[in-house]
């Protein structure tokens, strides 16, 4: 029990400054609450049920953070794979986030007049709160990858700056006597701003990973990744839709009992942040295990955080017999009477809750196990929509309304003690079979502007021309053109570029080979433009070697392939063998060299990668034959390439 104990404190004191924000959050919005009461009582209703509405959107940037998260810390070690992996999750949210933004502004009336039981004068505030609902998504993403990445301090100037803005602009117009709902909304969209600013900020000036989330997307999600992250943010948005039914049924049973039920989620809610905090600690601590391939240190994440669980639980029961009736005091007798029956049953609900939250919400979906949770909200929620609607027929008693709300949360829980005790959930992301890391066993690269880049190709097309015009040199201008004309080149006197590539099909057909060029060039010294070129590091193209065997596969002659090995200094011992097509014919597609490969390793498409920056040479014939591809540009690295 003592490693118990160090590590109960330790993840508390780790993550001490995400309990700071929950209770610093918990008193400033008690303020903003206080400053909201001052409208008139009509509009006080309508931005009240816009921010019920709001609600959904924080629940789409969670499920989609929370999928997120999982990738991000199995693969901590690789900044590359953190931000790719981060950036897309920030594009998903953003798309999920656009398309609720839609319906909410394609369906106005239906979102407040039937959800919201409210109807306006007009929907001015309502299209400008929309604007908000999308900044406080994108924010909320943001904030969560923070927390993913263990950035609690910046996490917790980023989540209460936005509240202090709010609160000042709410004083400010209530002073300047223009205390209206739509300034209001702007002063919600200002306090939005300034959340993705500082978010953003604060994930790219971080001096690890310097994350940014408008960078090109390179990674490609695999099916078992996907399944992950649609389990994910579905169960959030289907939970959320369980909780709005749970408060319709308690609402719709008994006036008394709702308000009882919604006195202690107020305040018992700090609780919820507690706990909230010390599973998001203990979640990033399994991640990380199961990355590195330590399933029973994982485990032991899991014992502990079990244990945990039921003493904050504990904490919670003792503290609301202790407040809850001196608070209750000042209530009616029927409300004071009725707590006496409801905390304790809201405790037992909460401990069923609290062990549930703790398998399904982190440490189940781990391991992309979540589809079996994802099937009992569903479920739930339908259940608590059926009773909602058998409600009239109930009689009302506090027991059996409690017991209704029981249910679901009991299955849940028994669902995940299943899965849990079986041990499914602990797994490696990247072991995923159908990964291309797992797939992959042969790699070709291209040569040129693959292996070495960055040279001035225009230099390189221009001596080109010069050999052409010298051994052409007993044709006239107009013939040389015409001559040109018909491989779709322009012919110039000065600056004449041709590829050496067209100059070969040429010869072939005016000689019958291109061995004249093709010897020139293999004696020919590094030019100027060469030497201004890059090699790919040789620990990068090392890598590679542990997925399978490695060719090279280039129209380029092996004498020449070899010089400019040496030059840049290429270990060609690395490749398995070096296929060239010497440009000795018209036909320089690769693809009849791809095949030979794979006959010879007896491989499928599947097995292999191809890497290459032409998307006729490289890139069409291993499309054709459904390899992997990469098209590279100024070089590549192994992350880049995998990932």
């Amino acid at each position: 029990m003592k490693k118990f104990w160090k590590y109960f404190f330790g993840t508390f004191k780790q993550g001490k400054f995400l309990l700071a924000t929950f209770l610093t959050n918990a008193v400033l919005m008690s303020i903003v609450t206080v400053l909201a009461n001052l409208l008139d009582t009509p509009e006080l209703t309508y931005l009240n049920a816009f921010l019920a509405i709001n609600y959904f959107g924080t629940m789409i940037s969670f499920g989609v953070s929370q999928s997120t998260s999982i990738f991000v810390n199995q693969n901590i070690s690789s900044k590359y794979r953190v931000r790719q992996y981060t950036s897309a999750g920030f594009y998903l949210s953003v798309t999920a986030l656009c398309i609720f933004e839609c319906i909410l502004i394609a369906f106005p009336q239906f979102m407040m007049e039937t959800l919201g039981d409210f109807v306006p004068n007009d929907y001015t505030f309502y299209y400008i709160m929309c604007i908000y609902l999308f900044l406080t998504g994108v924010s909320n993403y943001m904030q969560d990858m923070l927390q993913a990445l263990q950035k609690y301090k910046i996490e917790f100037v980023c989540e209460i700056m936005p509240i202090v803005v709010t609160i000042i602009g709410f004083v400010v117009l209530y002073f300047a006597g223009i205390y209206y709902l739509n300034y209001i909304a702007i002063v919600y969209i200002v306090s939005g701003l300034v959340s993705v600013t500082l978010a953003a900020v604060s994930l790219f000036k971080d001096k690890k990973f310097k994350i940014n989330i408008f960078s090109k997307l390179t990674v490609r999600f695999t099916k078992r990744q996907w399944t992950i992250m649609l389990t994910n943010f579905f169960t959030e948005v289907i939970w959320q839709i369980g909780y709005f039914a749970t408060s319709m049924f308690l609402l719709r049973l008994n006036d008394g009992i709702f308000n009882t039920y919604a006195y202690l989620e107020n305040v018992l809610d700090i609780f919820n942040g507690f706990l909230f905090g010390y599973i998001c600690v203990t979640c990033v601590r399994i991640a990380r295990c199961l990355g590195r391939n330590q399933f029973k240190k994982a485990g032991q994440h899991a014992k502990y955080s079990l244990i945990g669980t039921v003493i904050i639980w504990a904490g919670y029961f003792i503290v609301s017999l202790l407040l809850i009736y001196p608070l209750a005091i000042g209530a009616n007798n029927e409300y004071f009477n009725l707590m006496f029956y409801a905390v304790p049953c809201y405790a037992f609900i909460h401990l069923v809750r609290f062990l549930a939250w703790n398998f399904s919400s982190y440490m189940l979906r781990l391991g992309g196990k979540g589809k079996g949770l994802l099937i009992v909200e569903i479920v739930s929620s339908i259940y608590l929509f059926v009773m909602c609607i058998l409600v009239q027929y109930l009689p009302i008693n506090i027991f059996l309304a409690y017991g209704v709300i029981l249910v679901p949360d009991l299955i849940k829980l028994v669902v995940c003690l299943i899965i849990y005790k079986r041990k499914k959930w602990m797994a490696n992301i990247n072991d995923d079979p159908k990964a291309l890391r797992n797939k992959v066993k042969c790699v070709i690269f291209d040569f040129d502007d693959t292996l070495y880049y960055g040279i001035n190709w225009h230099f390189w097309y221009r001596t080109v021309g010069q050999w052409f015009d010298n051994h052409f040199s007993n044709m006239s201008f107009d013939e040389k053109k015409a001559l040109l004309k018909k491989y779709g080149v322009r012919y110039k006197k000065k600056d004449f570029c041709m590829a050496d590539e067209v100059l070969c099909h040429i010869l072939i057909d005016l000689e019958g080979s291109s061995d004249p060029w093709l010897d020139y060039r293999d004696g020919m010294e590094m030019d100027p433009a060469e030497k201004k070129g890059r090699a790919v590091p040789k620990r990068e193209i090392q890598k590679f070697a542990k997925l399978g065997k490695l060719y090279i596969v280039s129209n380029s002659r092996l004498t020449n392939i070899q010089k400019t090995a040496a030059f840049y200094k290429i270990d060609l011992t690395i490749f398995e063998h070096i296929y060239n097509n010497e440009i000795k014919t018209k036909d320089t597609s690769k693809e009849g060299l791809f095949l030979k490969i794979m006959e010879e390793n007896g491989l499928k498409p599947e097995n292999v990668l191809v890497i290459g920056d032409s998307k006729n040479h490289d890139i069409k014939p291993a499309k054709k034959l459904k390899m992997n591809y990469f098209r590279c540009k100024n070089g590549f690295t192994y992350n880049e390439v995998i990932d």
